[in-house]
């Protein structure tokens, strides 16, 4: 039986995802190893692009966060190399951030789900589950007003008017002990393109 994980929202309702620890067995590990720990908890999408993609994250962002992932990882999708077959990029699939292409690189905590059917991620980035409830929840965040930015002047980082805040993140794994993840320090060049888009997210801090 795969681990659930459930996101109750500040605003109201939850959203619970199937995660596919045999698919992308590092990728799901970092997930959970950063919920046991409580990571998600208070953090927000940060990120709406309506159509598209709802992410958020538990990245360690100094003076706004001081807790939470310090590292990357590995990446599982078919460009970095990895093998292991992987459902498309349908809409409510999820999946982790990361550079894409062939880069090699996710993010160790940042993860989306997907609000349309566009199989543009297909092979760049890995699926880590699939939205099993809360479907309404996924469309209201997807609906939310937004600030309309752009990161480098073509990928939309559109943040949310509102915080949609996840008020607690935990997953179910069904009494099964999975372990911490591998991991690796990134890189100064990754560390600097995640300062320009710090710069554009609206961090809300009560």
């Amino acid at each position: 039986m795969n681990p659930i994980m459930h996101i109750k929202m500040a605003e109201g309702g939850m959203i619970d995802i199937e995660l596919f620890p045999d698919i992308t067995c590092n990728t799901v590990r970092s997930v959970i190893w950063l919920a046991n720990q409580g990571f998600y908890d208070g953090r927000d999408f940060y990120r709406v692009v309506k159509d598209f993609v709802l992410q958020t994250d538990c990245d360690i962002r100094p003076g706004i966060y001081e807790t939470g992932c310090d590292y990357i990882i590995a990446g599982e999708y078919m460009h970095s190399g990895y093998s292991v077959k992987q459902p498309a990029f349908g809409k409510y699939m999820v999946g982790m951030a990361g550079h894409g292409k062939d880069s090699n690189i996710s993010s160790g905590s940042s993860f989306f789900i997907q609000t349309s059917t566009d199989n543009s991620l297909d092979g760049d980035f890995a699926v880590i589950g699939q939205v099993v409830d809360g479907f309404e929840v996924v469309d209201r965040i997807n609906n939310t007003p937004c600030n309309q930015k752009l990161f480098r002047e073509k990928i939309s980082f559109h943040t949310p008017k509102k915080p949609q805040r996840i008020e607690r993140l935990w997953i179910d794994t069904h009494g099964k002990f999975y372990d911490p993840p591998k991991t690796k320090k990134p890189s100064a060049k990754y560390l600097k393109r995640e300062k320009e888009l710090d710069n554009l997210i609206d961090f809300y801090r009560d």
